[in-house]
């Protein structure tokens, strides 16, 4: 009798550890979720960006010491607006990291179908455009894409851009180059 009892002490005390262990357990996945729900399909969160309203206030302004990347970022985290978007690409100070904190905006407003920022995107692509492009690569392709589209939103400043890209074209496939050939073939 007194081996039943000791035996039903250790079932009790297994018990209770193995009830405190699916606690920490539970209480893990419980606590470890960030309380964001997952981008559908692997986008990022950015380009789910809700639709800002007309009552929504404007972003708040940021310390002009805080990088210049953090404060575009958290702009767009916080819903600006294509508009607002271009108006703080405009406006951003002259650090290294310019170039890329301006194409982030003007990416997502020329997405939105902004024609000013389309053309400004076809800038950062364009090998003929000397503008600072930070750390995107020319590319005469895409840099096309962009002017066609501002083109056809109504910039007309794009055709002026296009006939100067399609000038570095030709010259880049009289040098044989087999891309700008390609370029010049489907050039509309």
């Amino acid at each position: 009798m007194a081996s039943f009892g000791r035996g039903l002490g250790w079932m009790l005390i297994a018990i209770v550890v193995v009830g405190c262990v699916v606690l920490v357990i539970g209480g893990y996945w419980v606590l470890k979720d960030d309380g964001e729900p997952p981008s559908p399909k692997g986008l990022p969160r950015m380009a789910n960006l809700p639709p800002r309203s007309v009552d929504t206030p404007p972003p708040p302004s940021y310390p002009s010491d805080a990088p210049v990347l953090e404060q575009v970022r958290k702009a767009l985290r916080d819903g600006i607006t294509p508009a607002e978007a271009v108006v703080m690409a405009r406006a951003l100070p002259d650090r290294p990291e310019r170039a890329d904190a301006a194409f982030l905006l003007l990416e997502y407003a020329a997405e939105s179908g902004n024609a000013e920022a389309a053309l400004a995107v076809g800038h950062f692509y364009d090998p003929a455009y000397e503008g600072a492009s930070g750390s995107i690569r020319k590319n005469p392709m895409t840099a096309y894409e962009w002017y066609m589209k501002a083109l056809a939103d109504g910039q007309e400043k794009a055709r002026t851009q296009l006939a100067q890209l399609r000038s570095w074209v030709e010259a880049k496939a009289t040098q044989g180059s087999h891309e700008a050939q390609e370029l010049l073939n489907g050039w509309r």
